[in-house]
């Protein structure tokens, strides 16, 4: 179909005129529509679709460069596949020439070298290729779209789907310097030299330097037939790509040919161009480099606290679905190793960063859609120390935080012992009391400021004599003058709290906890305060309350009691038999205090926390003062250990978003690692 080598353009114009002039001559003869589909109509027996015009066909635009040189649109599989789809049953048998009929499916060719130019990247040999194989390796050494060269072949020697190829359609299978007047060049000569010299002749082509009478972006004068008694019209040849094509078959379809489809036009008619546009569009689309296809990508939301432990959560909406969605988070505008999730927990690395999230969207077919967020500062936690020298001057300090202004109640109870502060502790917050803490002979001058700070009507000590002794009243009585004072107590720890909760007066809610050790009774405490529920100490490892327990229970009215802690802490028995008394009763509890602890405070503060306390679990004196204040703020009490804050506590906080914590205790009771939120 064309002239081979690099020639001049001087000899490729004569060139062009001999084959003018034979072609003129064989239309004269009758000769000029082949059987092949180089250059002649094409048949619906040959398995295609009978088209009536060529909707989109641009004769100065054939085909797009982006599309010519698209080397990644099939596969070696793909094309196989391709291949295997056309021909399902290949006739096979001897051709004329006494050699072996083969499908384009099955046929395989022992390739050689070809040394790489500034054409193509060069070809290394192997025995035995499939077809497939070569039409791929040449695509990707030539930068031609594999594509191009399958309807190549079909266009000249309907080698795609043809039944019974006979050899020579394979020799001379894309018509590669095999002019229409002439035998081939024997270099090229052979399937694989056929595609290869084809591809490489392409880029060749297209790069201009030796042909230049269909140059792309200038108007030229194309013929319809090889007949010029056929005549011309201009073309503006838009791109390389369609002069290349034009190159190789320097004719234009007529009126005619268009609209025979397939079909056969006129006299005046050629096809080649034509039939490359039909079973291109046929068999992959359009020949046009397509808009590619994108996301419509909506706001990206971040849901979460900014705040040093918190985790930050990804979302958007994206139109069509994608395929996939991936997340890349930055710190200051860095990439953050590893962050690469829809939700990002906020590390101290973080601390006084600007975090945002970028959200990709990917399918075939798509361009990569993305879409970021806006920048968020990331803050910390604030954290605050609640303390005194002692536990004496812890709680005069918790007292302070919780009541600047004065309170018209003070609980006074031991700082020595745990039973008798858990009642005091219990049943300030429905006094909306204070609780101090204090010897138990005298009361330290400490003690008594407070007490005058605070101005209060009423003074309840939580105890006995043995406990609190008289001298500790009467200086009470002293530093608030005209204030009543008052005594609860009991014949032992659980007696006490009887008489503290009855004297609280009537309550529905009832909590109910163990007296023979303080750390859930202190986490019942803090939830006590919050609601304004009593908390009733039990022997929880008996297997029934005692009668006055049960006395107490029906005297203030309880209709629902919320045990604190697991059967080995309060006995299953003590549950059964206070749901047979009519109480609804539910247990909170965990694998230890601490667990303990995170159920009830989950319980109480089941959404949000903005602020928590922070006490020890292993020391109960300022853990009592923190119970009462939890209370009075209204907000949950964590516990933890001394150099770090416990997993249960530190989940809390962060699903909580709480944003302030205050602990309660010296640095002899929660070191500075807790104070910096260290997680254990």
């Amino acid at each position: 179909m064309h002239a081979s080598g690099f020639p001049g353009p001087r000899s490729f114009r004569s060139a062009r005129w001999v084959a003018t002039l034979v072609a003129v001559f064989a239309l004269v003869l009758g000769m000029a529509v082949p059987a092949n589909a180089a250059s002649g109509p094409v048949s619906a027996l040959a398995g295609h679709p009978v088209k009536t015009s060529l909707a989109g066909f641009s004769a100065g635009n054939i085909i797009s460069d982006a599309v010519f040189t698209n080397r990644s649109t099939m596969t070696e599989a793909q094309i196989q596949a391709f291949f295997n789809s056309k021909v399902k049953t290949c006739r096979g048998g001897i051709d004329e020439d006494g050699r072996p009929i083969v499908c384009l499916k099955d046929f395989k060719q022992t390739t050689v070298n070809r040394p790489a130019d500034v054409y193509c990247k060069g070809y290394t040999g192997a025995a035995n290729e499939p077809a497939a194989r070569i039409i791929y390796r040449v695509s990707q050494s030539c930068g031609i779209n594999p594509q191009v060269l399958i309807v190549m072949l079909q266009k000249e020697q309907s080698l795609v789907t043809h039944t019974w190829p006979s050899a020579w359609r394979y020799d001379k299978a894309l018509g590669q310097a095999c002019p229409d007047t002439a035998p081939c060049d024997p270099k090229f000569v052979g399937f694989f030299h056929q595609v290869y010299g084809a591809a490489r002749q392409m880029q060749l082509y297209m790069e201009g330097r030796y042909f230049t009478w269909y140059a792309p972006g200038k108007t030229w004068n194309i013929l319809y037939n090889p007949n010029r008694a056929c005549g011309s019209s201009p073309v503006y040849v838009a791109n390389k790509a369609t002069s290349a094509l034009y190159y190789y078959t320097p004719y234009q379809p007529n009126a005619a040919a268009i609209k025979a489809g397939y079909g056969t036009g006129d006299s005046c008619s050629s096809y080649g161009n034509r039939n490359f546009y039909n079973y291109f569009t046929d068999w992959f689309g359009s020949t046009q480099a397509q808009l590619p296809k994108t996301f419509t990508m909506g706001t990206v939301a971040v849901e979460g606290k900014a705040i040093v432990g918190q985790t930050l959560r990804a979302s958007v909406t994206v139109s069509p679905q994608p395929a996939s969605l991936g997340f890349q988070w930055y710190r200051n505008g860095t990439v953050v190793s590893g962050a690469t999730a829809s939700a990002y927990s906020l590390t101290n690395a973080d601390r006084g960063a600007a975090i945002k999230v970028s959200v990709t969207a990917k399918s075939s077919g798509y361009v990569d859609g993305t879409a970021t967020s806006a920048s968020a500062n990331i803050a910390t936690v604030s954290v605050e120390r609640i303390s005194g020298a002692n536990r004496v001057e812890t709680a005069i300090a918790v007292s302070r935080a919780a009541w600047p202004s004065g309170t018209g109640t003070i609980m006074l109870a031991t700082g020595d012992d745990f039973p008798d502060a858990l009642s005091a502790a219990a049943a300030a917050g429905r006094a909306a009391g204070s609780l101090l803490l204090t010897p138990s002979r005298a009361l330290p001058a400490e003690v008594i400021a407070e007490i005058k700070r605070l101005g209060p009507s009423r003074i309840v000590l939580v105890g006995g004599e043995g406990v609190l002794s008289s001298n500790v009243a009467a200086q009470a009585a002293a530093a608030a003058p005209g204030a009543k004072v008052e005594r609860l107590s009991g014949a032992d720890r659980y007696a006490t709290s009887r008489a503290v909760a009855e004297a609280s007066g009537a309550s529905t809610q009832l909590l109910i906890a163990t007296g023979n050790d303080f750390p859930d009774a202190i986490s019942a405490a803090a939830a006590g305060n919050s609601i304004g529920a009593p908390v009733l100490l039990v022997d929880g490892v008996r297997s029934q309350a005692d009668a006055a327990t049960i006395a107490t229970i029906k005297k203030i009215g309880a209709k629902t009691a919320t045990i604190v802690g697991g059967e080995g802490v309060i006995s299953r028995g003590i549950s059964a038999q206070l749901a047979s008394i009519g109480l609804s009763t539910s247990r909170l509890s965990g694998a230890d205090r601490f667990s303990t602890n995170s159920a009830v405070a989950q319980k109480f503060f089941p959404t949000t926390a903005l602020k928590v306390l922070l006490a020890s679990g292993q020391d109960f004196p300022d853990a009592l003062s923190a119970s009462v204040l939890a209370g009075r703020w209204k907000v949950p009490l964590l516990l933890t250990t001394r150099s770090c804050v416990v997993v249960n506590a530190a989940d809390f906080m962060q699903k909580a978003g709480a944003e302030s914590v205050a602990v309660i205790g010296g640095v002899g009771v929660l070191d500075d690692r807790v104070v910096a939120l260290q997680r254990c």
